[in-house]
């Protein structure tokens, strides 16, 4: 295809828009990339700062209070203060200064301390550990003062002392003997925060040129760095920076700022930052990394993007400058091809003119002639260069030439026209021609052809046959006058006989239409001759007699009552018609006289006088209504069903419309909603008003589907109960009538199901709830029949709406539905049965009770139960049942069974089939998974006290290996404690219950596992255990084992020391949902009761604490001996 030069511009220009889109395309990927890039490694980076300087700033808090509880812990301990009191007051303390130091120096020993130094009131170093260690007059002059006059420890920040130049923190702890009274010294807790706390600042997890951590607080103006840094050495408490440079990070962290901060740090560098606070300290962190170690990788990313672009954009310019030159040579090849297919297409047009039979012209847009052919100089005798003077209306004779106007306008409208005119030749003569004109192009220009025919030779041949047409159409004009003339006579005669015709079949259509009205109507006419005793009848009324006919049409009376059962009533009947002129007007049975089935007739009679005004007939009409009357009772029959379901305690029935008004309801949904049915009459209860607002939209959606389909799919809902509780319902109606407007609903109690959902949701999660909302509507319409066809579609119709409503009830329900009256002829059943028992349709449409059950028995997995059941069932109907049915394909049925009613009367027998094998199967794995979880609990319990029992064994080996006694007690109250909590650990594993143990049990395990700690020999102290069956979970066993621990160690220690004999005594009981524990010794006693109530020994305060945690009250009793009274709530 060869294309102009405008084309060819085009398409450059289409050539370079896509180049430049290309180009366009290639930056914006590469800009792209490189901001996905930049974005990427800015999260990378602010992620790893974020998450560094919180884990620092975490371990730097939990660093910091395990120092700050080191400080409480030497705080409560007695070694110092007593050591102290004996200094200044008295020796009254058995606390030596070894003891003192051995025990300073497991605490540095232990927790890595510079030193650690006790200072008396006067600031005076009493003893110090190491030996070196010392305390500045620098810290002491600011704190010694505050630090005796504290409850709790001191901390003094990191400092530079100005004697030595070291760097360090320090904890002081007040010494008191007991709390409350005035401190006798101070210990000095000394922290070098070189050995820890600067390493894991300056530490960094991944390797780096830049990146580090530092810690900074805000001292006056200035913001002061904790640590060393890494580009600025033996920065410590020696760099600092004004706070008004606020770009610099370590600024922005002492004024409050958090998160990621970008500025310039100390060096001036631009940097980006993490800050965050730590905990319990006035520090602040902040993770810093350079700018240009972060953009590093990015840059070299970007420099080879870039490149990539650059070779991007030179590869597309080279493959367009190919393209192009490639489009070019095909450009010039096109056009040569082109110019010889021109050539040929003249070549083959000139021969065509010559050749053609018809004038062929070319003119232009002024219609001048500019070509011809051969045949146009022989059609009008002019040669070539005389037509090309011309233009073609030139042509036209001066009778034609008067449409040259209408023609132009034509031929403007289509760009063609063909017509028929007249031309005429060189000579004058005129001649009718066809004249095709069309325009046509020609190397891209427009030219005008004209291809004309002659047709005069056709022209007078159309004339001959128009000559003739007409000759014929005279003669046949003459034939048709004739012809119309016989025809009226033979229409008149033709009138006349169909007349008479006409009356015959009017006549025989009469007696069809009176016997066909009396067939179809099942309408007999009869006549009872009173004075012969003769009866007079058409053959309809014969017919449903099933008398023949006779020749005379007369049959005695006898044989009509004959066949009448009830001949006496009718004979009355007609008597007092006859006599008493009462009206005749029943209706009877008949046993029809030829053997057919009985029928059931109604007929009216009334009497013919004669002149003399005496009965002379009893004339009257039968009917055969066998059809109305069965289906009146069929339809009777129903109604007793559809009341006995709707009065059924199975399910709630409802009579209600769309927009919430109830016009009935049953007792069953009167039970369900809490309403006696005076309350619900007096109430006008509204189900729109008993249902919670969250279910309006699910209700709205309901109504919408059975306003489409006519019944909405079951779903469940929620109803409000009279009193306020709320009860789930399984619910689904059916709207009737052409408005749709009313609804006969159905509702079924749930919630016992909805119960167990609910149960089994809360073990699982896994339960969801279940709605399924039930509707149907039943509406009788009992209109008095008019006339007999349309009472047998009236009746019909009737029958069937209710029988449709039950239907499409009992298949929308999800359970089986069998129904069998007490002759255990199958009443009713749903898909639904069929389809959960596999039963054939053949043994469900013999309708036997009996041979079902045989299908069922085969089915269960034991038929002697199954078919005992239906025994015992059929034994006692009033009887309501309720069991699970286990199949021997291993799903499983859930069957109900109720007597079926109407009023009071037992009809049949209702059974419901649910499927539950799912939610059994749910129930199964919810007790394995608690049966998985019990057991993996018992192992917890098992491992936790194996691991305090191995402590209780360390602590054992560590007691036997130590030469002080004191210690050497220490640790077997620690042994004896941490035994006690692995006792209880060990009663919950070796328990069914988890959540709780047999504390009487457990009282006696643990004071024998006591006794045999301290080598109580048996008998020596005799424990008696008075204690009911009191269960105790182990956040109470716990802290109450401790207690006893320490009240049975107490005893032994200082009731009965030196294996002295005795007695103790436990009672523990539940009285009024609180628990009593009352402990007793037969030991001498403690005459000063206040040393008690103000105790100063750990064991004391243990259970002081202990009790407190249980929410409970500690009394002190001294008579005879020692003893407590703990009590605490249940």
């Amino acid at each position: 295809m060869i294309s102009s030069p405008s084309e060819n511009k085009q398409h450059f220009l289409y050539l370079i828009l896509g180049l430049s889109l290309v180009f366009g395309l290639i930056i914006l990927i590469g800009y792209l990339a490189i901001e996905s890039q930049h974005q990427e490694t800015e999260k990378q980076i602010t992620t790893e700062l974020e998450t560094v300087a919180q884990l620092k700033a975490k371990t730097i808090t939990d660093w910091y209070h395990e120092r700050y509880s080191d400080a409480e812990v030497a705080m409560v301990n007695q070694i110092p203060s007593q050591y102290l009191y004996n200094l200044e007051v008295s020796q009254k303390y058995d606390v030596s200064r070894e003891d003192l130091i051995a025990w300073l120096d497991s605490l540095v020993a232990s927790y890595d301390y510079r030193g650690i130094i006790l200072l008396n009131r006067t600031g005076e170093m009493v003893i110090s550990v190491p030996d070196t260690a010392s305390v500045s007059g620098y810290s002491s002059d600011t704190t010694l003062k505050r630090a005796l006059d504290s409850d709790t420890p001191l901390f003094t920040d990191i400092f530079k002392d100005p004697e030595s130049g070291i760097v360090q923190m320090e904890f002081w702890v007040p010494v008191r003997l007991r709390p409350g009274e005035r401190s006798l010294g101070v210990l000095v807790f000394q922290i070098d925060p070189g050995r820890y706390l600067f390493p894991l600042i300056q530490t960094w997890p991944t390797p780096t040129r830049s990146a580090e951590s530092l810690i900074v607080r805000l001292v006056g103006d200035e913001v002061l760095f904790l640590n060393d840094l890494r580009h600025v050495p033996n920065a410590s408490l020696s760099l600092s920076i004004p706070a008004s440079k606020e770009n610099v990070p370590a600024v922005m962290a002492a004024k409050g700022y958090k998160g990621i901060v970008r500025g310039d740090d100390y060096r001036g560098v631009p940097v980006v930052a993490s800050i965050t606070n730590i905990s319990g300290t006035p520090w602040y962190i902040v993770a810093k990394i350079d700018r240009d170690e972060i953009y590093a990788h990015f840059t070299e990313f970007s420099r080879f993007v870039m490149g990539g672009i650059v070779l991007l954009l030179c590869i597309a310019g080279l493959g367009v400058l190919i393209f192009w030159k490639t489009r070019e040579n095909e450009f010039i090849s096109h056009q040569l091809q082109q110019q010889e297919h021109e050539l040929f297409l003249a070549e083959r047009i000139r021969l065509l003119m010559q050749q053609a039979n018809d004038a062929i012209l070319i003119l232009d847009q002024e219609w001048h002639i500019l070509e011809v052919n051969d045949a146009t100089v022989s059609m009008y005798g002019y040669s070539p260069e005389e037509m090309k003077e011309k233009n073609l209306f030139d042509l036209r004779s001066e009778a034609a030439k008067k449409d040259i106007p209408e023609d132009l306008i034509r031929f403007s409208h289509t760009n063609s026209l063909i017509l028929t005119t007249e031309h005429q030749k060189k000579d004058g003569t005129p001649f009718p021609v066809e004249d095709s004109i069309r325009i046509i192009d020609i190397r891209g220009t427009q030219y005008i052809q004209a291809i004309i025919r002659d047709i005069s030779e056709r022209k007078a041949y159309e004339t001959e046959l128009l000559e003739k047409n007409t000759e014929l159409y005279a003669m046949n004009e003459e034939l048709s006058a004739s012809y119309e003339e016989m025809a009226s006579q033979q229409e008149e005669l033709r009138d006349q006989m169909e007349m008479l015709r006409q009356s015959e079949r009017e006549l025989t259509e009469l007696n069809h239409r009176l016997n066909e009205a009396q067939r179809a109507g099942h309408v007999g006419i009869w006549e009872y001759y009173i004075k012969t005793g003769k009866v007079w009848a058409t053959q309809e009324a014969l017919r449903i007699y099933g008398l023949p006919p006779v020749p005379d049409g007369m049959h005695d009376i006898t044989e009509i009552l004959d066949c009448i059962p009830d001949r006496e009533r009718i004979s009355t009947a007609i008597h007092d018609l006859i006599e008493r002129n009462i009206p005749f007007d029943t209706t009877y049975r008949i046993h029809p006289a030829d053997g057919s089935e009985d029928r059931y007739l109604s007929s009216i009679g009334e009497l013919h006088y004669d002149e003399e005004g005496k009965p002379v007939k009893v004339f009257g009409v039968i009917q055969d209504i066998t059809e109305k009357y069965l289906l009146m009772e069929d339809l009777r029959q129903n109604q007793e069903k559809l009341s006995a379901l709707f009065n059924s305690r199975i399910l709630g029935s409802v009579f209600s419309d769309i927009h919430g008004s109830i016009f009935e309801a049953n007792d069953e949904f009167l039970r369900i909603i809490g309403y006696t049915r005076e309350e619900f009459l007096r109430d006008r209860v509204k189900w729109t008003d008993i249902t919670p607002p969250e279910y309006h939209a699910r209700d709205a959606e309901a109504i919408t589907e059975a306003q489409q389909t006519g019944v909405c799919s079951p779903y469940e809902k929620q109803y409000i109960r009279k009193d306020g509780s709320r009860i789930w319902v399984l619910t689904g109606y059916v709207l009737l009538g052409d408005a749709r407007e009313e609804a006969v609903a159905f509702v079924l109690d749930i919630s016992t199901s909805k119960a167990n959902e609910e149960r089994i949701q809360s073990l699982n999660l896994e339960l969801e709830e279940r709605v399924i909302e039930r509707t149907n509507q039943l509406q009788f319409i009992n209109e008095e029949l008019q006339a007999e066809v349309q009472e047998r579609r009236s009746a019909e119709k009737k029958l069937f709406e209710p029988l449709s409503v039950l239907s499409a009830t009992i298949e929308s329900t999800p359970d089986g539905i069998f129904v069998v009256d007490n002759n255990r002829n199958i009443s009713v059943y749903n898909k639904m049965f069929a389809e959960m028992w596999q039963i054939p349709d053949s043994v469900l449409r013999f309708g036997d009770e009996r041979a079902v059950l045989k299908e069922q028995a085969v089915r269960v997995k034991n038929p002697g139960y199954f078919c005992s059941r239906i025994a015992e069932i059929y034994q006692n109907p009033e009887l309501d049942s309720f069991d699970v049915i286990e199949l021997a394909d291993n799903r499983i049925f859930e069957r109900t069974s109720r007597p079926q009613r109407i009023e009071y009367t037992i009809v049949g027998r209702v059974f419901s089939f649910r499927d539950v094998t799912k939610q059994k199967e749910m129930e199964e794995q919810i007790a394995t998974s608690l049966r998985e979880k019990e057991i993996l609990l018992k192992e917890i319990h098992h491992r936790v006290k194996n691991n305090m029992q191995v402590v209780s064994s360390l602590l054992f080996m560590q007691a036997r290996s130590t030469q002080q006694p004191e210690v050497r007690d220490i640790l077997l109250e620690s042994q004896n404690r941490i035994r006690s909590i692995a006792l209880v650990h060990e009663k919950l594993y070796q328990s069914e219950d988890f959540k709780r143990i047999d504390y009487k049990d457990y009282l006696e395990k643990i004071a024998h596992h006591i006794f045999e700690s301290y080598q109580i020999s048996p008998g020596t102290i005799l424990l008696k255990v008075r204690s009911e069956d009191v269960f105790l979970s182990i956040e109470k066993a716990v802290p109450l084992s401790l207690i006893i621990n320490e009240l049975i160690t107490n005893s032994i220690k200082h009731a009965f020391p030196k294996g002295l004999s005795g007695e103790i005594r436990i009672d523990f009981s539940l009285e009024n949902s609180r628990y009593r524990l009352i402990y007793q010794d037969s030991g001498p006693g403690i005459p000063d009761k206040g040393a008690i109530e103000k105790p100063d020994t750990l064991g004391m305060q243990l259970i002081r604490g202990l009790a407190g945690q249980l929410n409970g009250t500690v009394r002190y009793e001294t008579y005879q001996g020692f003893g407590y009274i703990i009590e605490f709530p249940a």
